[in-house]
């Protein structure tokens, strides 16, 4: 989908933050996958936790992977609970049930990558599928002032002139 190679540092990357800013997350959309970069607050998803402090579990019809970048994160997947530290990963298939927060009331920062590509999450993404596009209007729109071949330019395309 994106088409074109597309770097930087994941922490300039634009945030979404959720759940009363105790829940952050940036994504990159490739063309079978989605990245997101997630930051966990100590007290993310307390106020829906078990006695115990688990997470509530949910599922979706993608694959998951999820590598913890720093912290440690208490995930359960199925019937079965994982502790997991940085540098640590968990797969988790299609359809099985999960969830996780952070195991000590420290902050978590993870990597997350769904497949196939989650189209729910491509807003998160927007920074990456506008790269080199005009400005969104407040309205959400788009007016490119460029010309064909500034905007081929931009792109990285070839425009082939036609042939007399």
């Amino acid at each position: 989908m994106p088409g074109q190679v597309y770097s930087g540092t994941v922490a300039d990357l634009p945030r979404e933050s959720r759940f009363g800013n105790k829940y952050h997350r940036t994504g990159l959309a490739m063309d079978a996958a989605n990245v997101c970069f997630v930051w966990l607050d100590p007290d993310a998803f307390a106020e829906v936790a078990a006695a115990d402090g688990t997470a509530p579990c949910h599922s979706h019809p993608f694959d998951m992977m999820i590598y913890v970048l720093e912290g440690n994160l208490r995930f359960r997947a199925g019937d079965k609970d994982h502790y997991l530290a940085g540098g640590d990963f968990i797969y988790v298939p299609r359809d099985v049930p999960h969830g996780g927060r952070p195991a000590d009331h420290k902050p978590v920062h993870l990597m997350e990558m769904f497949a196939p590509l989650r189209t729910d999450y491509l807003y998160i993404c927007e920074h990456q599928l506008g790269y080199k596009q005009a400005p969104r209007n407040p309205d959400g729109s788009r007016v490119d002032t460029r010309s064909v071949l500034e905007a081929a330019a931009d792109m990285g395309d070839s425009l082939l002139q036609p042939q007399d």
